[in-house]
């Protein structure tokens, strides 16, 4: 009796490491493995000039963290690409509202977005330096620029994709125009704008560093084209790791937060 309510009854669940424990082991796994081929190989397979060592970057970079070099340059750019992006992205949301609400300011002014957001930032980032000389403004403006026409698509997109049985549900319960934007219009976009925002954070930071190679006085883009100049590699690469690590640490929290502010959003 007891061999056959055993085999019936379910059976105690077995602790195991979740999904996110063992993708964490992997990823770990996977940058000690490149670590450990980049420290052979640096002098060995390759010249230590072209590459370095993970050892002399990360000396180097505390090097940079003590004599502090690093942090008020960081602090340059970091403020011009936070300006920036938030003057892009409130201009972005706007105008990408206005289309979406407006057919005919879409239909005129789609053309116009996908013409300046194909432009090759590099190459119009000399006219900013003409016009707005080479500066905190030239930088933050820049950025905005180029962060704009990131969120203008994604906001018309979020508008367009609004659930129309919502929609007229609500006019059946005699909802009023900012109650249809509360419930209907909002929700759907904050999903599209949180989303461009993971994508257009990096862009801005990358833009400004390029910006800065273009023409500054400081900055992390400055110190990266001074190393560059002289073949510091180690100097290059320990600015890199920083800029990458900064940026990664502000998508993980942002990741974090979206999934506290989304709760409510069905698993899929």
């Amino acid at each position: 009796m007891a061999t056959v309510l055993e085999r019936v009854s379910p059976r105690p669940a077995i602790p195991v490491a979740g999904p996110r424990l063992r993708g964490f082991a992997l990823q770990l796994a996977a940058v000690t493995a490149l670590l450990v081929v980049w420290q052979f190989g640096s002098g060995h397979l390759v010249p230590s000039l072209y590459v370095s060592s993970p050892r002399a970057v990360i000396d180097r970079l505390f090097q940079l963290l003590r004599n502090g070099q690093l942090l008020p340059n960081a602090e340059t750019t970091f403020s011009q690409a936070g300006l920036g992006f938030l003057v892009g992205a409130v201009a972005g949301i706007l105008i990408g509202n206005l289309m979406g609400a407006v057919k005919l300011v879409g239909r005129v002014g789609s053309p116009f977005v996908t013409f300046f957001y194909t432009m090759p930032r590099i190459a119009i980032a000399p006219l900013f330096v003409v016009w707005l000389g080479v500066g905190f403004s030239f930088k933050a403006t820049f950025v905005a620029f180029v962060v704009v026409f990131i969120f203008i698509t994604p906001t018309v997109a979020g508008l367009e994709s609004m659930d129309p049985d919502l929609a007229n549900g609500l006019r059946v319960m005699g909802a009023g125009k900012w109650q249809m934007i509360r419930m209907a219009v909002l929700p759907q976009q904050v999903l599209w704008i949180s989303t461009t925002i993971k994508l257009a954070l990096p862009t801005a930071i990358a833009t400004d560093v390029t910006a800065e190679f273009v023409a500054s006085e400081r900055g992390l883009g400055y110190m990266m084209n001074e190393a560059a100049g002289v073949l510091d590699t180690a100097s290059l690469l320990a600015e890199v790791l920083f800029i990458s690590g900064v940026v990664t640490v502000l998508l993980g929290a942002l990741s974090i937060a979206e999934r506290r502010w989304f709760r409510w959003r069905p698993a899929q």
